[in-house]
């Protein structure tokens, strides 16, 4: 059973500022991050990753081919080496997401979906073409969701850890249990 987790609509959580423009509420991942005047996921992966979330089918496209990317440079790339375990664990949760047996808010999926997709494409800040510093902008983004996203992220691994700390060894998320 899926935990109670709501996906953001977007229109009936959002509140306008004194300009009449809409505004994420405060305490969401996006708002949290620009308080404290971090970055922001670049605005192309932001907008592919928007409509790859409305599509299960391009979702689990998109995870399988991050997977085989990461799969060919993850392990030989330095700057992925911090954050690949991280990765991974995005693949996974946006999988069990397009099964259906896990639900975000919708700013959590497409930041997270976001990161995965500026992963994917070849040429972003650093062409990831370009030996070791690459993915320098790759790790980057990836390190700065999962800091943004801690407390989902976090949530996904305890309910899909099979005691040992180690996500399950099955190929199909596993569908986390109700909190």
């Amino acid at each position: 059973m899926a935990p109670d987790r709501e996906l953001d609509e977007g229109a009936a959580s959002r509140t306008q500022n004194e300009n009449g423009a809409s505004e994420a509420p405060a305490g969401t991942p996006a708002e949290t991050s620009r308080q404290a005047g971090e970055m922001e996921l670049p605005l192309h992966a932001r907008n592919r990753a928007a409509e790859l979330v409305k599509s299960p089918e391009k979702l689990r496209e998109m995870v399988e081919e991050a997977r085989e990317k990461a799969n060919a440079t993850g392990a030989s790339s330095r700057p992925l080496a911090g954050v690949i375990e991280d990765l991974k664990t995005m693949f996974e949760l946006l999988r069990a997401v397009a099964k259906g047996s896990y639900r975000v808010r919708k700013e959590t999926l497409i930041l997270i979906a976001g990161a995965v997709l500026y992963f994917v494409i070849p040429i972003d800040v650093i062409p990831d073409f370009i030996p070791v510093a690459g993915f320098l902008d790759d790790a980057a983004v990836i390190a700065w969701v999962v800091k943004t996203c801690k407390t989902e992220i976090d949530l996904f691994r305890a309910l899909t850890t099979n005691g040992s700390g180690a996500a399950p060894a099955s190929t199909d998320p596993v569908e986390p249990s109700a909190v």
